[in-house]
């Protein structure tokens, strides 16, 4: 059966000479055997971490994955090419799929000023994925959030606290707001805060705050990408096609 994971890389950009460069980040997904001593990692995660072994460790100059043409397109390829504002928030592995996209974004003089990343990580000095990538820019658009260090803050507070942000870009013209991450804990607490910025800024109760955002997804301007992450260990791993 074929795993399923986001591509980090711009198809139509990340290219090396004659060859395409595809780019995916992968948590291995890692939990105790059970039926004897050790960890077992996931199998598509754990096949990965092992070609990166034997890159890494033996010099393995030959590594082959078998590839599949995505069943499940990433909808930022294709569906989101109006020039109004959007809002990105991922925690973990969650911000890969954004990459590329914002990549492009950057580069679009249509697009200035029209994209925000909310990241959130455990700790910014082990799991922070594509720090310094965005140039200039990225101070500007990007607000990462670390949940082990220090107080620890999680991105479902940052959103909250981006409430302006928010606000604005659902309410303008093509606004967007995509959802990258565990549909479980993080995911729940960014839609949590997503109802709470609605009831701060316009007023409304909560059942009608719920509404709001069911009509803005019924409507494509809010969207979700459900993936199980356990942040234990990632490979950002480079396949050159």
């Amino acid at each position: 059966m074929p795993r399923f994971y986001s591509l980090s890389s711009d198809p139509r950009e990340s290219k090396s000479k004659d060859r395409r460069i595809i780019e995916i980040a992968v948590t291995i997904h890692e939990h105790e055997e059970g039926w004897r001593e050790g960890n077992r990692t996931g199998v598509g995660s754990g096949f990965f971490e092992r070609c990166a072994r034997r890159i890494i460790d033996g010099g393995a100059d030959d590594v082959r994955v078998p590839m599949f043409r995505g069943l499940m397109a990433n909808p930022l390829a294709k569906q989101f090419q109006t020039d109004g504002p959007m809002l990105l928030i991922g925690a973990g592995v969650g911000i890969a799929p954004f990459r590329g996209f914002v990549q492009r974004r950057l580069q679009s003089a249509n697009c200035a000023n029209k994209v925000w990343v909310i990241q959130g990580v455990r700790d910014s000095l082990l799991d922070e994925l594509y720090s310094g990538e965005w140039g200039e820019h990225e101070a500007k658009i990007r607000s990462v959030v670390q949940s082990r260090v220090g107080t620890g803050r999680y991105v479902q507070e940052e959103v909250f606290a981006q409430a302006d942000i928010v606000w604005s870009i659902v309410n303008s013209l093509d606004g967007r707001v995509f959802v990258c991450g565990s549909s479980k804990g993080m995911g729940e607490g960014v839609h949590e805060s997503l109802v709470k910025v609605v009831m701060k800024k316009s007023m409304l109760g909560r059942e009608q705050a719920e509404e709001f955002w069911e009509q803005k997804r019924k409507d494509g301007q809010k969207l979700g990408n459900s993936q199980l992450c356990h942040q234990l260990r990632c490979w950002h791993l480079f396949f050159l096609q």
